[in-house]
Formats: C-alpha cells, structure tokens, sequence
C-alpha cells in the first residue's frame, strides 16, 4: 500500500539523489579528477618501428572554478610527467561561458604552460573560442588573436595555418579554427573558419609522414591521403556522457567525432577528451583527461 509517508521519502530520494549527482557533475568530476587517456597506433602512413609519443592538453578553459592557475599547474606537471617527444597543445585556452567566478586571462595562462617540455618541443593551435574572445580578430577576420601573441611572447610555438618539419623525421601542420568566425545570416547564426587545410599541407616539401593538429575535429571528414594522423580536441568528449551516448556534441557530423581513436577509410584521428568546461560548468561521464598517443 502507498503511504504519503512512502511517497514523501520517495520524493527526498529523488532530491538527495539529484543534488549528490549535481555536485559530482558540477565539482568532483570537473574539478578533482585527471586521467591520463592512452592509445596505441599504428596509421597507415606511418613508418613502422618510428616510434614517437605525443602528449594532447586540450581545452583547459582557464577560469574558476574548474581550472584555477593551480589546476593549470597541475596539467602541466601530469603531461610532463608522460615523457613526451611532442606536448601538443590542442586550443581553446580562455573560458567564455558566463559561469565563472574569474576569469584566468590568457597572460596568466601562458607563462604557467610554459613550463610544459618536450624532448622535440611544445606546439600549439589555436580553438574558437580563442577567436571568440577577440573581438579585433574576428571583426578583421584575420590573426593573429591575441591568444597567440600571447602564447608566442611565453616561448609557446603556434601553428595557424603552418606547416613544420621535426626533427627532419616527420612533419606537424596546425590548422587554425574551423569555427572562428560567427557570420549572422537573417535570424540564423552561421560559422566559419579560419582553417586553409589545402595551403598548410602545400608547406609540406618531401614524402616525410605529416601529422596534423586541429582544434575541432570535423576536418577529419574530407578526407586527404597525405596526412598520416589527425589531432583534435573540441568536444570535450561531448562533456555529458551516458556510456556512449552524448546529448550534445558541438559538431555537424554528431557524435561521430565525439571521443577517442577514429579510424574511416584507413585513416586516423584521435579525438581527446579535454580538461575544461564549455557552456555549462558541468562534466559527466566525461572527466578531465591527459590524451597520450604512441605511435610505433
């Protein structure tokens, strides 16, 4: 028999039940966890027994209270910690979401990931949100954004639309953002990028492998023979998760790029999950993560 002295307790349940997993989604999981996310590749274009590991720090969104200066710090000693050939920085550096209690300006960000090192060095691409957050930028609809400025005067090398050989071994090419530019047509908002795939792999001067850098991962979808392995970040692995279900993925192509290793067509992209927090303040199923990729 229902009582309401059942159906009182049902309900408390019910709220205690959706606070605890408000405050797990809103501060546990974004703010105190950090996983190291590995993977294991052999692309088609790469030559066998090259060995080379590359560490991705995507998405840190600097700003409290999901990614304070000491969390900032944090990452930077994690991905020091993998014994990376390459620390590859993946974009989206500045928070622009309204929740946030301070703002952590990209001249506080870029001195503190500095102090990343590599054996073959730091590389970094720029995201949207990057471009969103100067005005100057976008209106002139040209760089460089202030984020690289800033991240180039820290040392910090920045490939926006550049193309460089490493180590006279292989060759990384960065693209800038394939969103960086919000163009409002009549009463619907459309994006556009700054991206120029075809003019950054033309850089590229002999048969050497060419990895690739680009913020967000839709890139993957046109497909191009010469490029060996596809970075991205972005989708902070749709942020909210539910085992492989993501509500919402800031992608035209849904969740098909959402998170992970991707292989189509004999091609790869590996899609990290991010550390920061885009739009809502939340991470659910999705935790903060160091991406590692070895390539033999």
């Amino acid at each position: 028999m229902v009582t309401r002295r059942k159906v009182l307790k049902g309900l408390l349940g019910t709220a205690l039940a959706g606070l605890s997993l408000g405050g797990y989604a809103g501060f546990v999981e974004p703010d105190l966890l950090l996983r190291v996310r590995h993977w294991a590749l052999q692309p088609t274009l790469w030559p066998r027994g090259q060995k080379l590991r590359l560490v991705m720090v995507a998405d840190l969104h600097a700003g409290v209270p999901n990614m304070s200066e000491a969390r900032i710090a944090e990452v930077v000693a994690a991905a020091n910690a993998q014994g990376g050939d390459l620390i590859l920085l993946m974009g989206d550096y500045r928070a622009t979401h309204p929740f946030q209690l301070r703002t952590v300006p990209i001249e506080v960000t870029a001195p503190i990931l500095a102090g990343l090192q590599a054996a073959l060095g730091v590389y970094a691409v720029l995201g949207n949100h990057d471009w969103w957050d100067d005005l100057a930028a976008v209106r002139a609809r040209k760089g460089p954004t202030h984020s690289q400025t800033v991240l180039e005067a820290a040392g910090i090398a920045v490939l926006a639309n550049r193309a460089v050989k490493v180590a006279d071994r292989f060759w990384l090419a960065g693209l800038e953002s394939q969103t960086a530019l919000q163009i409002a047509r009549g009463q619907r908002k459309n994006w556009t990028g700054m991206a120029d795939l075809p003019g950054t792999l033309a850089q590229v001067t002999d048969a050497a492998p060419v990895i690739l850098m680009a913020h967000e991962p839709d890139i993957f979808a046109q497909g191009t023979d010469r490029v060996a392995l596809t970075l991205s970040g972005h989708t902070h692995g749709g942020q909210v998760r539910f085992g492989p279900w993501t509500p919402v993925v800031p992608s035209q192509f849904g969740g098909r790029y959402a998170y992970g290793w991707i292989r189509e067509d004999g091609r790869d992209l590996v899609v990290s999950g991010g550390l920061g927090c885009s739009g809502l303040p939340v991470r659910f199923g999705s935790p903060p993560e160091i991406t590692v990729v070895d390539l033999s």
